[in-house]
């Protein structure tokens, strides 16, 4: 803006005498000295101590009953007045501390983000402005917030003009426009309306510019007197750079008075300059130095007034901060000297427990070793009196399996026996007649028959092997898969017994190979694989 009026100026030189020369000379030089800075609401420092005060007692307040909603509310209270005094940082701090507590989705997260998005956007972060904006314009449209909607869409169209994407940012105040109309909202039509004529001004589109501009103003009413004046000061703006400086004067004499009467300094330093602007334009450059010089007092004045009050706020903030300080200072050492004699009460407490304690111990002592030692004894006695029962019970054990073994031997003693007479009895019938030794075998026969259908041996050795191992065959019946027959359990308690394959044979009277036959078919009926070995299985049971 300033090279463009440095550019105007250069032609009129060739126009006007030296005297405007000069005029026009002074009023480029205090136009390029200018700082831009922002204004900012700011309260009266008068209580900020107190008011500083005030807010964290109620975050300190809220931090102790563990409450989110007021610790979060809080922290909001206390953004809020950092960013009045113009300390961003601290404010980004605290709005970013109450958005951690907002666990909810609500239309409090979309404030806070909107808030933070606004400081980094006069910060001129624009990626941290976007992504805060992108956060709360999710939260709106899952709530189905519109006027929440409405106001993300139109920082996000603020962004894209800081970045010089006017085509987005358009797009984006748009969007916003059509919500805002949809509920009706004359300041929020109006801010937009305002938002769009600054674009169209970014890109020199001055009648576009005018145009919202002028619509803005028609909506202004309703909307606080800082935005007003704005709209005011765009409106002659507009004008002026539309070269029509005779219409823009109005706009502009008007939002410095108004800007006077409300006392908003930064609207008051942007009319002088405009008029300046519009003086110069108008070849007036006595006027048009005039106005620059107020501009320069004012905006020299205005600047030592921020950074007074600035370094006031912060001293004063400094000194509560300062004297909270020193009070925990204070409220520490007093805990501590509490803590010291607590310390103190409970050493002299536990030495003198220590005593008499040690006294009831060493009062005590021969008593407990009296019973230690008889509880030893009895404890001696109790495992001498375990080992004679297991002793006991080894002997019975050994006597069953002395038991079973005899009978057995003399069950194969009368076998042997038995087979002996029969081969006597043979040898002596062979060379007799025929009719008796047909007689004699008949009788061998029966002897035989007599001898093999006696049950009650093998009855008495599975009494005493039952005995021996009593849970053997529950095991034996709950692991099988098939019901064994009678020939199977004998081949099993055999095989229990560790019992070769010969012996086995020789027992039941049978071959060796029908002893393999029966035990492959004893596997099939029990829950074995083919690589476990059949005798280990049974030993297990």
């Amino acid at each position: 803006m300033i090279l463009y009026k440095t550019n105007s100026f250069g032609y009129s030189i060739l126009r006007h005498n030296t005297i405007k020369t000069v005029y026009l000379v002074a009023f480029i030089f205090l136009n390029v000295i200018h700082l831009n800075a922002q204004d900012q609401y700011k309260d009266s420092n008068t209580g900020i101590d107190t008011v500083f005060t005030e807010l964290k007692n109620r975050l300190d307040k809220a931090n102790q009953d563990k409450n989110d909603v007021a610790i979060m509310n809080s922290h909001i209270q206390l953004a809020n007045f950092y960013l009045q005094l113009g300390l961003e940082n601290e404010a980004i701090k605290h709005y970013h501390d109450a958005l951690e507590k907002s666990t909810k989705k609500d239309t409090t997260a979309i404030y806070i983000g909107n808030k933070m998005s606004n400081i980094y956007l006069s910060l001129k972060q624009y990626e941290n402005a976007k992504s805060y904006l992108t956060k709360s314009l999710s939260i709106a449209e899952q709530l189905d917030f519109k006027k929440g909607k409405a106001e993300c869409f139109g920082l996000l169209g603020s962004v894209a003009e800081k970045e010089a994407n006017y085509t987005l940012a358009l797009k984006h105040q748009e969007e916003s426009l059509t919500i805002y109309k949809t509920l009706s909202d004359s300041t929020g039509l109006a801010t937009t309306y305002e938002n769009i004529g600054s674009i169209y001004e970014d890109l020199q589109q001055y009648d576009n510019a005018l145009k919202y501009f002028l619509k803005a103003h028609s909506l202004s009413n309703n909307i606080p007197t800082y935005n007003q004046i704005n709209i005011l000061n765009n409106i002659g703006d507009a004008y002026r750079k539309m070269m029509k400086s005779e219409e823009a004067l109005p706009y502009t004499l008007l939002a410095l008075q108004q800007a006077r009467t409300s006392k908003t300094t930064h609207q008051e330093e942007s009319a002088l300059k405009d008029l300046a602007l519009n003086y110069a334009d108008l070849d007036d450059y006595k006027t048009a130095f005039d106005y620059i010089i107020l501009y320069q007092d004012l905006n020299k004045k205005e600047t030592e007034h921020k950074d007074t009050e600035l370094v006031r706020s912060l001293q004063i903030l400094y000194e509560v901060e300062e004297h909270e300080a020193e009070v925990k200072l204070l409220n520490k050492q007093n805990e501590v000297n509490k803590i010291r004699q607590n310390i103190i009460l409970l050493a002299s407490t536990f030495i003198i427990l220590m005593l008499l304690g040690w006294f009831l111990h060493f009062r005590k002592r021969k008593k407990q070793q009296s019973k230690i030692q008889h509880y030893k004894n009895e404890l001696l006695q109790a495992n001498i009196d375990k080992k004679t029962q297991e002793e006991i019970a080894l002997q019975r054990e050994n006597t069953i399996k002395t038991s079973a073994l005899t009978n057995y031997s003399l069950h194969l003693a009368h076998k042997n026996k038995m087979i002996s007479d029969i081969t006597r009895t043979l040898n002596n019938i062979k060379d007799r007649n025929s009719v008796l030794i047909k007689s004699k075998i008949e009788t061998l026969i029966k002897d035989i028959d007599l001898d093999i259908s006696q049950e009650q041996e093998w009855t008495e050795f599975i009494n005493f092997f039952e005995q021996i191992h009593p849970h053997f065959s529950q095991n034996l019946k709950k692991d099988v898969t098939k019901e064994l027959t009678a020939s199977e359990l004998r081949l099993c308690v055999l095989l229990r017994l560790n019992l070769s394959s010969k012996e086995i044979a020789s027992i039941l009277r049978i071959t060796p190979d029908s002893v393999r036959i029966a035990r492959y078919r004893l596997r099939k009926k029990l829950p074995i694989d083919s690589k476990e070995d059949l005798q280990v299985f049974l030993l297990n049971l």
